[in-house]
């Protein structure tokens, strides 16, 4: 009895074992991705058709199991005989396919694997013939889901003609947008989309129902849906209803518009767009009376025709200017302060090219102080400006902004400056404005250059040459909250939390003793970064930090 019990038992030991193993997961499904519809241009009557690129990428996981790294993915062409022609693309490279019958077998790998493709319409090939091109796919581990790609022989051509615009009109100047466009394809387009983009300087005066905005950074996009057929060979113009103009902001200076026209479907995505417009208006477009000539060129079917920009030089102003600054300490002191960039307007200035930096401040140390902290966004050189590999304790830095600066955009950079010798009116600069060899030189569109250069001074002597210290407020503050940062910040003031001061003077004053610049608060012996500088009437209080000796 007792080991018929325990075969028993051990019989329902292997029957929980069994019950409780996990079911073997489903193999992983990796999809065939590639556009849904390619249009291919009608052939000519003499030449070669136009080839149009089509690309199939199987979409892999970058990391983790499932793909072992090689796939056959083949592209079945059944269904295109007579209709196109298709060859591998495989720019020089080895070719991944080969020929059986009516399909390309590919063998594909990588993390990226992908079969590119020329596909063109055949040579007796018809306007509105139609065909399919299906890729399937088999690898091991994983099932591969299909995809299919439908050929159509012409299509709308949407092309947008060139507007002549004013380039140069004055703030708060508004001018019309005589917009046009052409279909010169082979087929209608049912229903287009009028893109118009703008950078901040300008904007769009109408607004109409049927268009929709978004705002990223200094960008604002519009799209304007018009319902309706466009037929091939036909050019259109805004409805005279329905008007549209751009005007320049009084922020305006070097800004650009750019519009663009496309079939219902085909314009650009976007995550989410602002709220519709009650207007009870409708942006409408209307054909041209007279049936535009037959174009020279080729039917291309081209989206890169669809859009076109102008570049605006609106006359206008930016004042970029810095400020002054004076510090105390003995020989041994540690002196938290900073340099500040500020435009005051009215203009936005943009880099000529994306990625330019719009200005630049540079710093030049006096003689007997030593930088041991400065902010990322500064970088060290020589006294030449040539580059330096050692970043701190250098006798100049560059600190550089992006390709934009808006209007009333502030700058400021913190640094950490040691005394290391007994100092008397210790003089450097600091400096705003454009690239120039060895210094920034002012912009064409400052009013006042004079104010783009500012002394920098260390125990400066009442000679009337450097800046004075800034009167003591009439309030007191309080104490501020320990914290540094290391980069430069955009905004209207460096306010301390729980500081408050008011003053006036020409520059920056601070202590070696640790006390807050000329508003009567003890800081004590702590870090004092840009958050714990007060702007006041132009200028710039400093906290520092003391590590020496005191002063006798």
């Amino acid at each position: 009895m007792r080991k018929r019990i325990s075969l028993l038992a051990a019989c329902g030991l292997v029957a929980v074992g069994l019950a409780t193993t996990p079911a073997h997961a489903a193999d992983p499904a990796f999809p065939v991705s590639g556009p849904t519809a390619l249009p291919l241009p009608v052939p000519p009557a003499t030449g070669s058709p136009r080839e149009e690129s089509l690309v199939f990428t199987l979409d892999v996981p970058r990391t983790g199991a499932g793909f072992g790294g090689e796939a056959v993915l083949t592209v079945d062409l059944t269904k295109v005989a007579g209709i196109a022609t298709v060859r591998e693309d495989a720019h020089g490279a080895k070719e991944k396919c080969t020929v059986a019958a009516t399909a390309l077998v590919c063998t594909v790998r990588g993390t990226l694997p992908r079969v590119e493709l020329l596909v063109a319409a055949a040579k007796n090939a018809k306007n509105g013939d139609t065909g399919e091109i299906t890729v399937t796919g088999k690898t091991d581990g994983a099932t591969v889901t299909p995809t299919t790609t439908k050929l159509t022989v012409g299509g709308p051509d949407l092309v947008m003609r060139e507007m002549a615009l004013k380039r140069d009109p004055r703030p708060g100047e508004s001018q019309p947008l005589p917009l046009v466009f052409t279909n010169a394809g082979t087929h209608s387009a049912r229903g287009v989309v009028l893109e118009l983009e703008t950078t901040r300087g300008m904007s769009l005066v109408e607004a109409y129902d049927n268009c929709r905005t978004r705002t990223v950074a200094d960008i604002t996009t519009a799209l304007c849906s018009v319902d309706g057929d466009f037929e091939p060979g036909e050019t259109y113009e805004l409805a005279g209803d329905s008007p549209l103009h751009v005007k320049a902001n009084q922020s305006a200076y070097s800004d650009r518009l750019g519009y663009g026209i496309h079939p219902a479907g085909d314009q650009p995505k976007a995550a989410q767009w602002d709220g519709k417009t009650a207007t009870g208006k409708r942006l409408g477009v209307a054909k041209r009376a007279a049936k535009a000539a037959a174009s020279a060129r080729a039917v291309d079917l081209n989206p890169g025709d669809n859009r076109r920009t102008f570049d605006f030089a609106v006359r206008n102003t930016a004042d970029f200017t810095t400020a002054a600054v004076s510090l105390e300490g003995d020989s041994g002191d540690t002196l938290t302060t900073a340099f500040t960039f500020e435009n005051k307007g009215p203009a936005w200035i943009r880099g000529a090219r994306a990625g330019d930096s719009a200005a630049r401040t540079v710093i030049v140390m006096p003689d007997g102080v030593r930088v041991v902290r400065k902010p990322d966004g500064c970088t060290a050189t020589t006294a030449t400006g040539g580059e330096r590999a050692e970043q701190l304790g250098a006798p100049r830095y560059v600190c550089a902004l992006g390709d934009t600066v808006r209007e009333n955009q502030r700058a400021v950079y913190p640094f950490d400056l040691k005394v290391e010798k007994t100092l008397v009116n210790a003089k450097g600069s600091v400096t705003v404005g454009d690239w120039g060899a060895t210094a920034p030189r002012p912009h064409a569109f400052d009013p006042n250059p004079a104010n783009n250069t500012a002394v920098l001074v260390v125990n400066a002597q009442d000679d009337g040459t450097g800046p004075r210290p800034t009167p003591r407020p009439s309030t007191s503050a309080g104490t501020p909250s320990p914290g540094a940062s290391a980069t430069p910040t955009a905004s209207a003031s460096a306010t301390a939390a729980g500081v408050k001061g008011t003053g006036t003077g020409s520059g920056t004053t601070a202590h070696g003793s640790g006390n807050l610049a000329s508003t009567g608060v003890t800081a004590g012996p702590i870090a004092l970064g840009a958050a714990a500088l007060i702007a006041a009437g132009g200028a710039l209080y400093v906290a520092v930090r003391r590590r020496g000796p005191a002063r006798t």
